[in-house]
């Protein structure tokens, strides 16, 4: 079985974002998305982290489009936070 694609790529600056994934690697994200909103529904403030290899994990992959110039710089880290009303109000999170 080949490994999972969920790479994530950025411009020189940060101001774009390409993710790059197969059908293992939206079923992963969804995964950890749902379990996010799960504890979310329970008032709850979650937050995940994915890894690269790099990082010592394998959540993320190491890999990007050649020949495309704008993307530059791979991710090794992801945190993803969930915020409830009352975080979101207190952090002016919008």
């Amino acid at each position: 079985m080949s490994r999972k694609l969920l790479s994530l790529v950025t411009d020189e600056d940060g101001t774009y974002i390409a993710v790059h994934l197969d059908l293992a690697g939206t079923d992963f994200l969804i995964k950890e998305l749902q379990a996010i909103r799960d504890q979310l529904e329970k008032n709850e403030c979650p937050h995940t982290h994915l890894f690269s290899d790099v990082m010592g994990s394998n959540e993320l992959t190491t890999t990007k489009l050649s020949g495309q110039e704008e993307e530059v710089n791979q991710v090794h880290h992801v945190k993803i936070y969930g915020w409830n009303q009352e975080w979101k109000q207190k952090h002016n999170l919008g």
